[in-house]
């Protein structure tokens, strides 16, 4: 059977860090995948499952070998060079990734999972520019981009403003994810728009369980400011978040540290 590439090019799932598995499943899969490649040699599938095996353990030579036979067998496959791609881009051979990802583009210009892979090749190339437009580009075709990949266009190293702009393009297609806030309140803090961040954590408290944590932080950015009144009364909001929470809770070693903390800073003179 071989193997079909169209979810490669217009699933809604995008590639991203391939975890390295430590589980004893791991080699009954390695061997039960070696086992099935002797009796159908020409399995395209196989290959890749395995040359992803050897990619998730990060033996990017036996991944590689696993690909260039299923290259072998099914010559220009999508599928193929872009799981190349990926496993050049993680032994550091930008300039190779690059060419199977170019040669999948040239004939499917709207691949996803081509166009986030070439986008990390360039930013390591240092084509800044053109790894954002490559961003934008997946993530404007994708139906449900990963907050994962409007993070990791905003930490291009690219302007503040344009970063947060990203972020809230982001927000406005997924909603209030706690992710893109925080970066979001990071950016507005790093611009020293104080009453922009003010209103990422109130709206990341308003998305949150827990009230005291996103409490004290608004107390915190409000005391750097200088506004210590105001500051004073996010600090007491938190205490009294602290007080309604269950007992079993309200005594764990963490939350009263954060009780203590919230004392000091309540206290008369506290800046």
């Amino acid at each position: 059977m071989r193997f079909s590439h169209g979810l490669l090019l217009t699933g809604m799932t995008l590639v991203s860090a391939r975890p390295i598995h430590a589980h004893p499943e791991s080699a009954v899969e390695r061997a039960a995948l070696d086992a099935l490649i002797s009796e159908t040699p020409d399995n395209v599938d196989l290959y890749l499952r395995r040359a992803a095996h050897h990619e998730d353990h990060h033996d990017w030579p036996a991944a590689e070998a696993d690909l260039r036979r299923a290259a072998r067998l099914a010559p220009g496959s999508a599928a193929v060079l872009i799981a190349l791609a990926r496993v050049y881009l993680g032994s550091d051979r930008a300039r190779e990734a690059r060419a199977q990802l170019d040669a999948v583009l040239a004939r499917h210009p709207r691949a996803p999972e081509a166009l986030v892979l070439r986008a990390r090749t360039r930013a390591k190339q240092g084509e800044i520019a053109a790894a954002h437009r490559d961003y934008s580009k997946a993530i404007a075709i994708l139906e449900e981009p990963s907050p994962g990949l409007f993070l990791e266009r905003a930490s291009l190293p690219i302007s503040t403003a344009s970063a947060l702009r990203g972020l809230d393009e982001g927000l406005a297609r997924l909603g209030p994810a706690s992710a893109l806030l925080e970066r979001a309140l990071a950016l507005e803090l790093r611009l020293g728009r104080t009453d922009a961040a003010l209103a990422r954590i109130d709206l990341l408290r308003a998305n949150s369980e827990r009230q005291e944590t996103w409490l004290k932080r608004r107390g915190d950015v409000l005391a750097l400011v200088g506004r210590d009144q105001e500051a004073r009364a996010a600090y007491r909001a938190a205490v009294a978040a602290v007080e309604a929470l269950p007992d079993w809770l309200r005594n764990s070693p963490e939350t009263l540290r954060l009780a203590a903390e919230l004392t000091r800073l309540c206290a008369p003179g506290v800046s």
